[in-house]
């Protein structure tokens, strides 16, 4: 009798790897850096706000410093903190597209170092920018697609050859948002406005009949900053990001039912008190004055430059049946922008819905929710959130 037997194995072939996706919208802003993100499919949202500024250098940054190295280029570039310890200041005058490269690779970095993603993920990525600057994208994106396959953040390599690389103009997210809630008849047969008041740009985009109307939608540079500017000017020794240090913002407050106190909308202003140098009671009061006097002027001036530009660019009002306005500034003109259309017919529409839904999806807890309302980023997030809901597929 033979003793030989035949054994039989299977050999399984090793499991396939899951490749962990980075879901990413960014708008990469002149006073800061603002993204919304998702971890795989099953993560929270999440926000980052870092500095808009980047540090080109040929000096090797220290090991506690952050910084974005590419193989075929000689410079550094600091990035988010470290850029701002170097002193450098944000350009209003410098394209956004042109630092977009380094600055879209600090975030990256930054949010792959925090969230202890490996050295290869998948990424799906939405970045917002002016409509002035929309001729640039290709040429971005063929760059970042060739600078995301090898790229150090402080030290560590990253790799990413699956990448979904989109651009949108600034106030398409508010409008992708919106229209969710309309039915496909009505957005057919509506002509929109959407406006955007950024703090360098400032945009109009015109959605007639769900189509976005490029020829008859702009943007131009009459953006936050020139207020600023305008109240440094009437005042004596303060400069701009003197008086951006001082801008507060908070809740306002309704009551809702079984009388608990809800949030319905946020506000800002500028806090006289953190402006006053003076030491003397007597001289606090005159430039307590004097600063008031230049907010006032610098209101009305600035107003003035908004509403040459509306009348040029927008169509006549007849035609439009909604208005949406959005943006950083709002809150410094809200009260003029609903006196400019106050005798219009149509729908009149800001971002404070959005925002406070953002909110609730945030999930942040009452000390980080503070600060994010001080920080007034539930406006100034809104267009980027209405692309990233779109982009990560969250129900609304």
């Amino acid at each position: 009798m033979s003793t030989n037997q035949t054994v039989s194995t299977t050999i399984n072939p090793p499991a396939k790897t899951k490749v962990t996706t980075l879901t990413l919208v960014i708008d990469p802003g002149t006073s800061c850096t603002k993204s919304l993100y998702l971890k795989g499919r099953r993560g929270k949202p999440k926000h980052s706000i870092t500095s808009s500024v980047i540090c080109p250098t040929e000096i090797a940054p220290k090991v506690e410093e952050t910084y974005i190295k590419l193989p075929d280029d000689e410079q550094y570039y600091l990035v988010g903190d470290s850029a701002v310890q170097a002193k450098v200041q944000s350009s209003v005058r410098q394209l956004k597209s042109e630092s977009l490269i380094p600055k879209t690779l600090g975030v990256i970095g930054q949010i792959a170092h925090e969230e202890s993603l490996p050295n290869q993920f998948k990424l799906k990525l939405t970045l917002l920018l002016p409509m002035s600057e929309a001729n640039d994208r290709e040429f971005i994106q063929s760059e970042l697609s060739k600078a995301l396959q090898n790229f150090n953040y402080s030290g560590v390599s990253y790799q990413i050859n699956e990448s979904s690389l989109g651009f949108k103009p600034e106030g398409s997210g508010v409008y992708s948002f919106l229209s969710r809630t309309m039915s496909a008849d009505t957005i057919k047969n509506q002509t929109c406005a959407y406006l955007m008041f950024g703090y360098r740009n400032t945009s109009l985009l015109l959605i007639e009949n769900g189509r976005l109307n490029h020829r008859n939608s702009h943007s131009t540079d009459l953006g936050f900053y020139n207020y600023l500017d305008l109240v440094a000017e009437y005042s004596s020794g303060l400069y701009r990001h003197d008086i951006q240090k001082a801008i507060v913002s908070q809740a306002i407050y309704e009551v809702g039912e079984n009388c608990q106190q809800v949030v319905r909308g946020f506000t800002s202003q500028i806090r006289i008190e953190d402006l006053i140098r003076s030491t003397n009671t007597k001289y606090q009061k005159r430039e307590r004055a004097a600063i008031l006097a230049a907010i006032e002027r610098a209101n009305g001036e600035y107003w003035q430059l908004l509403s040459r530009w509306l009348r040029e660019m927008l169509p006549p009002l007849g035609q439009l049946d909604g208005i949406i306005y959005c943006g950083g500034s709002t809150s410094f003109i809200e009260t003029a922008i609903q006196q400019f259309f106050r005798d219009w017919n149509g729908e009149l529409l800001n971002t404070n819905a959005m925002s406070l839904q953002m909110l609730e999806q945030l999930s942040l807890s009452s000390i980080a929710q503070k600060k994010f309302i001080e920080q007034y980023l539930p406006i100034r997030l809104a267009d980027a959130w209405g692309e990233f809901v779109k982009l990560a597929n969250i129900k609304i």
